[in-house]
């Protein structure tokens, strides 16, 4: 009998040990959330299925201070490869260890900003033991977001309408945000004020608050704006309620038509079409010229115009097919004196995309010549 429980044991020590290796796929740029720390690969090299649970552990790299732990709950591995994500890991209970940083809650929290190191543990559940078998780390940096990006009218402009047309971009990434809305306020500046001045200490013309869209047409009921004022606007992107970034503060102010410069028809230059996101604002007058540096074999246009000001981005239809497309530089003159394709002072985005998957672009404003030379 003894000899064959000493067979036993030497036979079970023998048998492999059941071994679970965790693989964090983390973005060393660009998490922003807490779910986004359950992102990895957990491989079970034994031969049968091991029960147990996964622990995250966030920690400042410089000083190697614990910030954040989340435990998820318990499940089992199957022999082979398993992908985790924070949905199977659910319900998460998660700590903050560190009072140095905000951290907001709920499971689809923002983490903090800064440089941390990401810790990964399987623990292995044996009757009522718990013993770790694998730990992995790994470093990311978590960067501020983009607030949201002011479109028109763009810093500094000159407008003519009383009732100005008002357009920006979400924060980015969009797509980490819950129930998105947007905040606006625009305000009178005042003889020696900045436009940050005067959104602090000035009552506000305008207030809108819980926009759903990303435009907004100056509403009638408002206080008029007047000519010879400049005025200040902001928005202020929130995310449930709670406040996510807020935009630059950009001026513009309200002329006449007639304090506006004179332009001779056709006399512009061609605009470089350039691969930023926001290129600087052009001006267009009954022509629009641009310039496109192809360096593909494409022989065929693929380029769309879109409405900035009625804030629908429709596209402008041309007859593209109509232009030849050439290898190397392209001037483009488009004759619009007979047309009404694009509206007198509104705001265009030009957008052409190219076989090398490139989007080149110009941002521009389009005038009417019969309107700038009437008083």
């Amino acid at each position: 009998m003894k000899m064959r429980i000493l067979c036993l044991l030497l036979l079970s020590g023998l048998m492999p040990a059941a071994q679970v290796i965790v693989t964090p796929q983390l973005l060393r740029t660009g998490v922003l959330q807490k779910q986004q720390l359950w992102s990895m690969l957990v491989t079970n090299t034994g031969q049968s299925a091991v029960d147990g649970h996964l622990e995250v552990v966030l920690a400042d790299i410089a000083t190697g201070q614990p910030v954040l732990t989340g435990v998820g709950k318990a499940f089992t591995v199957a022999p082979g490869n398993m992908q985790i994500n924070a949905a199977l890991m659910e319900p998460i209970q998660y700590t903050q260890l560190s009072g140095n940083y905000v951290i907001e809650p709920g499971p689809n929290g923002f983490l903090p900003l800064g440089n941390f190191s990401v810790c990964i543990s399987y623990f292995r559940h044996v009757h009522d033991a718990v013993d770790q078998l694998a730990e992995e780390c790994d470093y990311i940096e978590i960067e501020p977001l983009s607030p949201p990006q002011l479109v028109l009218p763009w810093n500094e402009a000159r407008e003519t309408q009383t009732m100005p047309s008002f357009t920006w971009l979400p924060p980015a990434p969009a797509s980490f945000f819950n129930n998105l809305r947007y905040d606006m306020d625009v305000v009178e500046v005042n003889a020696g004020q900045s436009g940050a001045d005067a959104i602090q200490e000035n009552i506000p013309l305008l207030h809108m608050a819980e926009l759903v869209q990303t435009y907004l047409l100056y509403p009638t009921g408002s206080p008029p704006l007047q000519t010879g004022k400049q005025y200040a606007w902001r928005i202020t992107a929130t995310s449930n309620g709670a406040v996510v970034s807020r935009s630059e503060i950009w001026t513009f102010s309200l002329e006449s038509e007639s304090d506006l410069p004179r332009i001779k028809t056709n006399n512009l230059p061609y605009v470089k079409l350039v691969k930023d996101e926001l290129p600087a604002y052009s001006l267009q007058v009954d022509y629009l010229k641009f310039d496109y540096l192809n360096e593909t074999p494409d022989t065929a246009w693929n380029v769309r115009v879109y409405d900035l000001t009625s804030g629908s981005n429709d596209t402008i239809s041309f007859r593209w097919d109509t232009l030849a497309l050439k290898y190397g530089q392209n001037l483009v003159n488009i004759d619009l004196t007979s047309g009404n394709s694009l509206i007198h002072q509104h705001f265009y985005m030009l957008e052409l995309r190219n076989s090398g998957n490139e989007i080149w672009r110009m941002r521009f404003e389009f005038r009417r010549n019969e309107n700038e030379n009437n008083p």
